[in-house]
C-alpha cells in the first residue's frame, strides 16, 4: 500500500511540474520578446521616445505577473487535491475495513463456548469473551494485565515464549478455585503489518469433563469391585447351600432367602449411591443457575421422610428463624434434595434409638455444640470462609444444620467423614444399610453449589451437619446486622 500510494501521489505531482515549466518558458519567452521589440526600435526614430528608461522593466514585471495570475486563476486546483483526497480515501477504506474486521473478530469471539482472549505486545487483554468471564468468575476483564486475570503462571510462559518466537503453543494446566479444572490453553500470535499492532490469541479448552469422566470410571471400577465383593460371595455361598445341604430345609432356605434379599438390596443401593455420586462429581465444576427455596426443599424432604420416621419413631424438629423471609439461592433442587435426604437419613441412623433430630434454617451463623460451654470439635468451611469467598456478608449467607443427639464422632474421625466408604462402625452401617457414600455425596452437592459443609461433634453430645451457601438476596432490614467473625477463629476447634 505504501508503494501504491507514493505513485498516486509522485505522477500528478510530474504533471504539475512540467506544466509549471511550461508556463514559466512561456513567460520568460514573451518577457524576450517585449525586450527584443523595444531593442530594435531606434531611439532617432522618436517611436518611443517620450517613454523613459524604467518603463520598459515595468511593463515587463507587470506581464510577468498577469500571464502568474492568468495561470493560477484558470488552472484547476483539483490536480493538487486529487492525489491528496484518493490518499485520504485509501487510508479511510482500510481503517473501515480494519474496524469490520474487528468487529467480526470480536463477534466470532461473543459467540464462542470456550474461553477466549486476545492480548496485545504487553500482555493486556484486548477482548475477553463471555465464556472467558464466566470461566475467571468476573466481568471486566478488558483492560486488565493477562497475568493478573488468569493466575497459571505456566500460561503467561508461553504467552510470551509466542510473543518472541512467533510459534504457536499449546499448555496444560489445572485452575485453581472451590472446584479444580483441568485446561488446555492453546497459544497463537496473530499478524500484524506493523510490529505495534502485534496481538496474540489465548483458546482455552475445559478438559475438566473428560478428565472427570475417565477419573469416574476408573473409580466406580475400583470402588464396585471393591464393595460388590463382599456381598456377591455373600450370595453365591447362600446360593450353593440352597442348592445343596438346604435343598429341602424350608425353614433354612426363609432364612436364607431373606439374607439373600437384604444383600441384594444393599448393592442396589451402592450401585445407586456411586451412580448418584458419579453424576455430581462429572458436573460438580458447573456451577447450577436454577432458583429454589431451601426452606420449602427441606419441608418435602421431611413429608418424604415420614414412613421411615413413623417405622424408626424417630422425631424431628424443625426449626426455621423467618417463616416470612425468603431462603432463595442458585441451586439444582433434586441434588439440594438428595444432599437434606442424606444428612437426615444419616442422623436418624446414628443419633440413637429412637433418635431425635434436630433441623435449623437461618442466616448468618449457626449455632455451635459448643454454646453450653462444653468442648465441641468441628472441620470444615465456617460460614466467614464461605462469605469471604461469595463476597457476602452475614446477612447473604443461609446455612442449614442437621442435628442429632447420638454418641457423637470422635475428633480423630471427623476430617474423614466425607471420604467415600468410609464408616466409623462398620456393623452398624452394614446393619442400618449405609454404603458409606452418603456424606461423600453431599460434600460433593455442597461443592458444586459454591457452599461450605462444617461438621461439629461432641462425644456423648450428638453431631451436627451444617450446610452453608450464598443467599440470592439479603434479608429485609439486614444492614444492622451482626457481622461474622474473622475466618480464622472461625474455622478453629472450640475450646
Amino acid at each position: 500500500m505504501d508503494e501504491d500510494l507514493a505513485d498516486l501521489i509522485r505522477k500528478p505531482a510530474a504533471r504539475m511540474r512540467a506544466r509549471d515549466f511550461a508556463w514559466s518558458v512561456g513567460i520568460a519567452a514573451g518577457v524576450a520578446a517585449i525586450l527584443a521589440v523595444r531593442l530594435a526600435l531606434p531611439d532617432a526614430a522618436g517611436a518611443a521616445s517620450w517613454l523613459p528608461g524604467w518603463a520598459l522593466p515595468l511593463a515587463a514585471f507587470l506581464a510577468f505577473l498577469a500571464a502568474l495570475y492568468v495561470r493560477y486563476r484558470f488552472s484547476s486546483g483539483r490536480d493538487w487535491a486529487t492525489p491528496v483526497q484518493r490518499v485520504i480515501e485509501t487510508q479511510l477504506a482500510a481503517r473501515e475495513s480494519e474496524i469490520e474486521s474487528l468487529l467480526l473478530a470480536r463477534g466470532v469471539a461473543q459467540a464462542l463456548p470456550e474461553p477466549l482472549f486476545i492480548l496485545d505486545d504487553a500482555g493486556m487483554v484486548k477482548i475477553a469473551n463471555p465464556a472467558a468471564e464466566e470461566f475467571l468468575g468476573g466481568a471486566e476483564l478488558e483492560g486488565r494485565h493477562f497475568a493478573a486475570a488468569l493466575r497459571a503462571p505456566a500460561v503467561f510462559e508461553a504467552v510470551e515464549t509466542v510473543e518472541r518466537t512467533k510459534r504457536p503453543q499449546t499448555v496444560e494446566f489445572t485452575a485453581a478455585g472451590a472446584v479444580e479444572r483441568s485446561c488446555r490453553a492453546f497459544i497463537a500470535p496473530l499478524t500484524a503489518d506493523r510490529e505495534a499492532d502485534a496481538r496474540t490469541l489465548v483458546f482455552i479448552r475445559d478438559l475438566t469433563t473428560e478428565r472427570r469422566l475417565e477419573q469416574m470410571r476408573a473409580d466406580f471400577i475400583a470402588s464396585a469391585s471393591h464393595e460388590l465383593r463382599t456381598p456377591l460371595a455373600s450370595l453365591i455361598g447362600f446360593i450353593e447351600t440352597l442348592r445343596g445341604p438346604a435343598r429341602r430345609d424350608e425353614e433354612a432356605q426363609e432364612k436364607f432367602l431373606g439374607i439373600m434379599q437384604s444383600q441384594a438390596e444393599r448393592m442396589q443401593r451402592l450401585v445407586a449411591d456411586l451412580m448418584s455420586l458419579s453424576r455430581i462429581e462429572l458436573n460438580e465444576h458447573v456451577p447450577p443457575t436454577k432458583t429454589i427455596d431451601i426452606r420449602e426443599t427441606a419441608k418435602d424432604v421431611i413429608d418424604g421422610l415420614g414412613p421411615i420416621l413413623e417405622r424408626t419413631e424417630a422425631i424431628i424438629d424443625f426449626e426455621c428463624e423467618d417463616d416470612a423471609a425468603p431462603f432463595e439461592i442458585h441451586g439444582e433442587r433434586d441434588e439440594i434434595f438428595q444432599a437434606i435426604q442424606n444428612l437426615i437419613d444419616n442422623a436418624v441412623k446414628y443419633g440413637g434409638d429412637p433418635a431425635l433430630v434436630k433441623i435449623r434454617l437461618g442466616r448468618g451463623v449457626a449455632p455451635s455444640l459448643s454454646a453450653d460451654g462444653e468442648i465441641a470439635h468441628r472441620v470444615g468451611d465456617s460460614a466467614a470462609q464461605v462469605a469471604a469467598r461469595r463476597a457476602a456478608d452475614a446477612d447473604g449467607i443461609i446455612y442449614l444444620q442437621v442435628r442429632d443427639f447420638g454418641p457423637g464422632v470422635d475428633r480423630a474421625d471427623l476430617p474423614r467423614l466425607t471420604e467415600r466408604f468410609y464408616r466409623v462402625n462398620v456393623e452398624r452401617s452394614r446393619k442400618t444399610g449405609g454404603t458409606g457414600l452418603g456424606l461423600a455425596i453431599v460434600k460433593h452437592i455442597v461443592n458444586r453449589h459454591k457452599g461450605g459443609l462444617q461438621i461439629e461433634s461432641r462425644l456423648a453430645g450428638g453431631t451436627s451437619f451444617t450446610c452453608y451457601f450464598r443467599a440470592l438476596r439479603p434479608r429485609a432490614g439486614g444492614a444492622g446486622a451482626a457481622p461474622l467473625p474473622a475466618a480464622g477463629a472461625a474455622s478453629q476447634n472450640a475450646q
